[in-house]
């Protein structure tokens, strides 16, 4: 029986009716519930493959998924759940301030549900074309959350977001079609990313390393890789809470994703070649350019877009060698911690009224619950122990001492302590300090709930991995 149909039956539905539903409050009440349920249900039909019984579910020709797909999928609704159970408390404590119109909280909903779909797809292609399809859906779907508050700065946003990630998939296309051209050498011609990388040898390898180049810089460009990061920071920073939450924890993974498959079948073709070392180059730069751009900010949601980016390099760092269960503990790890500090940032913003990080201070004297989880929060960004970026870290730096790329060591230890020092000097500014006037701390312990889950997770990962289960290379 193909069971491809229901994962996408509910978040269907919940989109049809959060736009057709005129009762906001209802629409934000059940949403959450019923994704909740979807995260069960995507549990019950990815279990097999989740427990190891088989290697791949088989769908359709061009989709099918695989253990590391299996667990993003999961990751993916696990944030989007989170998120939007979040997002009531969120809207509820905005509309104290300033009415919603209820036609933009449809549309949010709505885009949310689509948006669901468009990268649970990611992971489910087995196709180069069904591929780069979905990562497109998924910026048609994101751009109306970044453009919820319509105002300029949101709207700046929202097109340079289409305008840069348009042109970024535009080369990923290219890249696209040099890979099926170097098909046609040795066996049919094909975009089934498991046909490539079975029949990788016989393929045609200079127009295999162009596709790969262009669908490296695409997909990069989505993932805000350095240095064509300049959509993230304005895109994360000017959509509400719920959605940055969304944009960093969820969709960054889906570009990177796009680039482990094309850098499957390159290093399929040819384990040593110098354009795959680029990965693991590029991802190096990415953090070492992230961690100085962290030592100037003034607005405490840039703050966090550009610490995005640097664990976009980090996991660009992890593919660059080959290493999938690497990748996914990043990402698993950057997305836990992400989420909470996305949001428990949209807390304090809601209740001091500005963005800014100079006028930000004192928030342990007003909401000590928030100024604790945040603190925490930005530990476990920064990958300090006993945290779980510090396991994927360190596992990463391990893995280039055996696989002889000392260089990229040093660099990214470098870059990671001076990314540690900005971090913990803006919040530290943020926490301590006199109490500000007009801070409002509105439900402080409901508003808490959502990032003290994520928080206790990536802590309870850092303490239960062992570091040598995730250094193993596996070419």
């Amino acid at each position: 029986m193909n069971n491809f149909p229901y994962f996408f039956v509910m978040p269907a539905i919940l989109a049809l009716l959060s736009y057709v539903v005129r009762d906001v409050r209802l629409t934000r009440k059940l949403v959450p519930i019923v994704l909740w349920w979807q995260l069960a249900l995507v549990g019950l039909l990815l279990l097999p493959v989740l427990q190891g019984h088989e290697a791949r579910i088989y769908f359709a020709p061009g989709l099918v998924v695989d253990k590391l797909g299996a667990y993003f999928v999961m990751l993916t609704t696990i944030v989007v759940a989170c998120c939007i159970t979040h997002a009531d408390y969120f809207f509820a404590n905005h509309e104290r301030h300033e009415a919603i119109q209820p036609q933009h909280l449809r549309i949010f909903y709505a885009c949310v549900n689509v948006f669901l779909m468009a990268m649970t797809l990611v992971f489910l292609c087995d196709s180069l074309g069904y591929l780069w399809i979905a990562i497109e859906a998924t910026t048609l779907s994101s751009a109306p959350l970044v453009y919820f508050e319509r105002n300029k700065n949101a709207l700046e946003a929202t097109w340079k977001y289409l305008i840069v990630c348009s042109v970024g998939i535009a080369f990923a296309l290219l890249g696209t079609v040099f890979i099926f051209a170097a098909s046609q050498r040795g066996m049919a011609p094909s975009l089934n990313i498991s046909e490539l990388i079975t029949n990788a040898k016989s393929l045609n390898f200079p127009l295999l390393q162009l596709g790969f180049i262009f669908c490296l810089l695409g997909y990069g460009t989505k993932a805000g890789i350095f240095p064509l990061h300049s959509w993230l920071p304005d895109a994360h920073s000017e959509a509400p809470a719920p959605a940055s939450a969304m944009l960093s924890g969820a969709l960054l993974n889906c570009a990177l994703f796009g680039i482990w498959k094309v850098s499957s079948i390159l290093l399929a073709a040819e384990p040593h070649s110098h354009t795959y070392h680029l990965v693991a180059m590029l991802g190096t730069v990415t953090v070492c350019a992230a961690s100085l751009l962290l030592l100037r900010q003034h607005n405490f949601k840039r703050l966090w877009a550009y610490s995005s980016i640097e664990n976009v390099g980090l996991m660009l760092f992890a593919i660059g060698f080959g290493s999938g269960p690497l990748f996914f503990l990043q990402a698993l790890n950057h997305s836990l911690a992400k989420v909470a500090l996305f949001l428990l940032t949209g807390n304090i913003v809601q209740a001091a009224g500005t963005k800014k990080l100079s006028k930000l201070h004192g928030v342990i004297e007003d909401s000590p619950i928030w100024a604790g989880l945040l603190a925490l929060a930005a530990l476990a960004v920064a990958g300090a122990p006993p945290f779980g970026a510090f396991v994927s870290e360190m596992s990463m730096l391990t893995l280039s001492f055996t696989d002889q790329r000392v260089y990229l060591a040093f660099f990214t230890v470098a870059a990671l302590a001076i990314s540690f020092i900005a971090i913990c000097a803006h919040v530290g500014r943020v926490i301590f300090g006199a109490a500000k006037q007009g801070f409002v701390a509105w439900r402080p312990r409901q508003a808490s709930i959502i990032p003290a889950i994520m928080v206790i997770c990536t802590l309870l990962l850092g303490l239960t991995l062992k570091t040598d289960t995730w250094t193993m290379i596996p070419r």
